[in-house]
Formats: C-alpha cells, sequence, structure tokens
C-alpha cells in the first residue's frame, strides 16, 4: 500500500499498488471567508511557520505582523476553517490554532475554551508507538492551552480563569499545560489555590519548571550510561559476542 498525499499533513494509505499524489496549492478552502487576500496572508503565514534560520523567522515574523492589523478577522477566518477541516488533517489544524496563539485576540477565547473542553476521540492509529492520533490530538489542545496563557499574561482575567477550569482536564498533558500556564500568570496566590483544588497525587506538577534545553542535565557516558553510584561502565554485550563453547579464540570470553 502506498501514501495518498492530500494535503500538507500525514499522508494516507490507499488499498493498491498505485502511487497517487494530489498537488494542491494549500489545504484550507476559506468557505468562510470571501477576503482572498487576507486568506491568502494567512497562507502565506502558516507557511513561514516552518521557516529556518534567521531569515526565515524574519519571514514569518512580517507575515505575522500583517496580520495583526486584522487581528481580530483572521481569528474568526481561521477559527472557522478549524471547524471546517477533517479530524485527521492534525498539522493543519495545529497551525491554525498556533497561529491564533500568536495574534493575542480576546475574542479567540470562547474557540479555545470549546476546543479544550471537546472530547478527545479514540486512538485511530493501528501504531501508536509510530504515530498517535491521541498524541496529535493532545498536542493542538496544549497550543490551545498556551494560546490562552498568552492572553492572561497580558492581564485578562478571563484567560486567567479559564486556564484554572482546565487544571482539572482528564488528560494529564492538558492538565499540566493548564497547570503551569495558571501558576506563571497567577503567581503565588495561583498556587495556593491549585493546592487546595488539585488531588494531592497531582501537586507535583506545582514544581514541574520550563528551562532552557541549554540548561538541562546532559547525559553522560559514551556507548552506556555510567552509573552514578559505581561510577563505572556495564559490560558491554554486542551481538555475535557470546558462544555456545568457549574454545580461548574470542577475547569477549577470556577471563
Amino acid at each position: 500500500m502506498e501514501p495518498v498525499l492530500r494535503s500538507g499533513d500525514v499522508p494516507r494509505l490507499i488499498g493498491d499498488d498505485s502511487l497517487q499524489i494530489e498537488l494542491i496549492e494549500h489545504p484550507y478552502k476559506f468557505e468562510h471567508s470571501s477576503d482572498k487576500e487576507l486568506n491568502g496572508r494567512i497562507v502565506d503565514a502558516i507557511n513561514f511557520m516552518g521557516g529556518i534560520g534567521e531569515s526565515g523567522e524574519k519571514c514569518y515574523q512580517a507575515a505575522l505582523d500583517g496580520l495583526s492589523r486584522n487581528a481580530a478577522k483572521v481569528v474568526d477566518i481561521a477559527a472557522r476553517e478549524y471547524d471546517s477541516l477533517p479530524q485527521e488533517q492534525y498539522l493543519d489544524r495545529w497551525a491554525l490554532v498556533n497561529l491564533i496563539a500568536e495574534l493575542k485576540q480576546d475574542g479567540s477565547m470562547a474557540f479555545l475554551d470549546a476546543l479544550l473542553s471537546s472530547r478527545i476521540p479514540e486512538e485511530g492509529s493501528k501504531d501508536p508507538h509510530s504515530f498517535t492520533t491521541v498524541g496529535e490530538e493532545v498536542m493542538i489542545r496544549t497550543t490551545a492551552v498556551e494560546a490562552i496563557a498568552r492572553i492572561a499574561a497580558d492581564g485578562n482575567d478571563k484567560a486567567l480563569e479559564m486556564l484554572f477550569n482546565h487544571t482539572r482536564n482528564a488528560n494529564f498533558s492538558i492538565k499540566r499545560a493548564a497547570v503551569q500556564a495558571y501558576v506563571a500568570c497567577g503567581g503565588e496566590k495561583a498556587t495556593e489555590r491549585l493546592k487546595e483544588t488539585l488531588a494531592k497525587e497531582d501537586h507535583y506538577i506545582l514544581d514541574i519548571k520550563r528551562i532552557d534545553v541549554r540548561q538541562a542535565p546532559q547525559a553522560e557516558g559514551g556507548l552506556y550510561l555510567v552509573n552514578r553510584e559505581k561510577r563505572e561502565l556495564p559490560p558491554i554485550d554486542m551481538p555475535g559476542d557470546h558462544h555456545d563453547k568457549d574454545d580461548g579464540s574470542c577475547g569477549h570470553c577470556k577471563s
């Protein structure tokens, strides 16, 4: 079976031996927007999200700057487009939520709240170790938490309370994101409030801090990690090192 490329998202499988590739300009239809110029600017901004290097970031920021002049309208278009997309277009859906997060509009909160309150569909992947649909849905929703947090950081009390409401989310990753965002935006009073409302087994989430990846402790060792207590490497066990009988010819088998 071969992948069918129908959008900029994850390839799909078909049941025969042929390869079908459908080339499209972008995966969005904008059925609820007649402003073709603004629709094009939205697509440009989303395309620039994946830009690499300093020039890529400059193009992305320039695209966002252009959209900021019509931010409220852009958020409305993006939210309507999100609702019209098929569930399996995970990357396309995430990109719209990420764009909404970048624009930090109070008018986006109803959409974001509804998204976080929506049920996560059952796992649809036959091999969730390689690709998980639940993981994709969670990523979209944690981006929605980030979007609300950015609004709350600007002093919006309604957004802060919305974060608090989602600290009781059934999904742990979403709950953790909401807890961390609520504490970051609400300070000490927020921490005390969560200690009263969170289950005791979840209190440790309050101690989780975001740090720069460059500040994270790095693993030490070569082929294997060093045992912290013994400060020595475990014996090397490579394929072909062991034999049914020790005839003395293998250096690994000598005492």
